[in-house]
């Protein structure tokens, strides 16, 4: 069995960081597919505190009581700066996935066309020894 070189060496090591590139690639695939459920569950969330604001307001207004209107009032505040911090947090989720993706598929790339200019290096240099 013959002893690895520094070149082997090197290509395993390109090899074995393209192959967490692509792990890391899956990894944020499956990501996507879950932010996609939890989008239809959010908006379903979102278009059902809205009415429910609606009517808590309509209640209070029915009501007539000073002590429950001024509870709806604070609730429904709360309510509509959780709705907007969620979708702010949500958006910057989507932004970092959508970098994240990015760049990996940036490096995959990048990587790969590495790969190939050492391999065929390589290839040149063992070839010109061989004829030579």
């Amino acid at each position: 069995m013959r002893t690895t070189t520094l070149i082997d060496d090197a290509l395993s090591l390109t090899m074995g960081t393209t192959g967490v590139l692509f792990e890391l690639g899956c990894t944020v695939e499956i990501d996507y597919q879950i932010d996609a459920l939890d989008d239809a569950r959010r908006d379903e969330y979102i278009k059902t505190t809205k009415e429910a604001i609606e009517r808590l307001e309509k209640f209070a207004e029915q009501f007539q009581d000073k002590t429950f209107f001024n509870w709806v009032k604070r609730y429904n505040k709360f309510l509509k700066v959780d709705l907007e911090k969620q979708l702010y947090y949500e958006d910057l989720s989507d932004k970092l996935r959508d970098k994240l993706s990015y760049n990996i598929s940036n490096r995959k790339e990048q990587l790969r066309n590495e790969n190939h200019n050492y391999e065929q290096q390589l290839f040149q240099k063992s070839y010109t020894r061989s004829a030579g």
